[in-house]
Parts: C-alpha cells; sequence; structure tokens
C-alpha cells in the first residue's frame, strides 16, 4: 500500500465516519467528524480545503453517505443522538430532519435504491423510511431461548 495523498480535515475532534462517492465525471470523499460537521471534499478542486461543510448536528456524525435515488446531490448523515438529516448539496442545507432513535445511535445505513434509512443502537435496529416513518424494530428478547441483539456497531443494506 502507498499513500497518494494526505488531506486535512481541520476537525476539532476525530472523525468518526467517511464515505467516498460518484461517477466517471466527479468524485468526492464524505466526512462526518466529532465536532458534528459534515464535510466534503471534491476531487476535481485543488485545494486541500473541504469544498463544502454542513453544520447542523449537534453531537458527534456517526454516518454520512450520498443517496443516489434523489438525484446527485442529496446526502445523508446521522448523528448520535438519533437525528438523521436529508441534505441539499445545493442549498448547503438540510431539507428533512428527522429522529429515528430514543437511545445513543450508533451506526447507520441508507439503502442504495430504496427510501430505507437502519439505525442501530445497543440492543436494537430500527428501518425508517425517508420521511421519518417507522417500518420495523429489531429488538433482544429476554428468556430462556430467547436471541440476544449485542451492541450494533456497523450496519449495510444489500443494495437488492
Amino acid at each position: 500500500e502507498k499513500c497518494v495523498q494526505t488531506i486535512p480535515t481541520n476537525a476539532a475532534g476525530p472523525l468518526t465516519a467517511i464515505t467516498s462517492c460518484g461517477d466517471a465525471n466527479k468524485s468526492y470523499m464524505v466526512t462526518g467528524a466529532a465536532d458534528g460537521i459534515v464535510r466534503l471534499f471534491d476531487d476535481r478542486v485543488s485545494s486541500q480545503e473541504a469544498s463544502l461543510s454542513l453544520n447542523e448536528h449537534a453531537s458527534f456524525v456517526v454516518s454520512a453517505e450520498p443517496l443516489p435515488a434523489r438525484g446527485p446531490h442529496q446526502l445523508l448523515s446521522g448523528a448520535s443522538t438519533g437525528e438523521v438529516k436529508i441534505w441539499d448539496l445545493r442549498t448547503r442545507r438540510s431539507v428533512t430532519t428527522m429522529q429515528v432513535q430514543r437511545d445513543r445511535m450508533t451506526a447507520m445505513a441508507a439503502h442504495a435504491y430504496a427510501p430505507l434509512v437502519a439505525s442501530g443502537s445497543d440492543g436494537i435496529i430500527n428501518l425508517h423510511t425517508l420521511t421519518g416513518e417507522a417500518v420495523h424494530s429489531i429488538k433482544y428478547h429476554d428468556g430462556f431461548l430467547g436471541q440476544r441483539i449485542g451492541p450494533v456497531r456497523c450496519l449495510a443494506l444489500h443494495p437488492l
């Protein structure tokens, strides 16, 4: 492995989420940090500074990822408070804010094509639509033969 590029994030805390996205014409990297700011780094720009900073989360960012089914200008981010925001990158503002967890959110994933988002906390996985409507909840069951879900640290939704 070889380091190709070093990008200073200028975040006040550690990075807590990172993803890359794009197509043949453009590519960019999205980061979320403990300072609650989502930053977008455009590969086409020679500057090492973030091309875009989205600062509406009050706590650290758990996940930040694109929403290709909703168009090239949509981005989804989730904070540890259970707050999920859908951003319009053209206006640099959130267009939707929803609460998907009552407890501290530890993981989040968006479906690539369906309007669904999964969020996890200690022992609970919630599935919501992108309008905030609860679809399903997976919880552990106590008991002699009950299945137990441990702390949820990572989520992924199959693209099909």
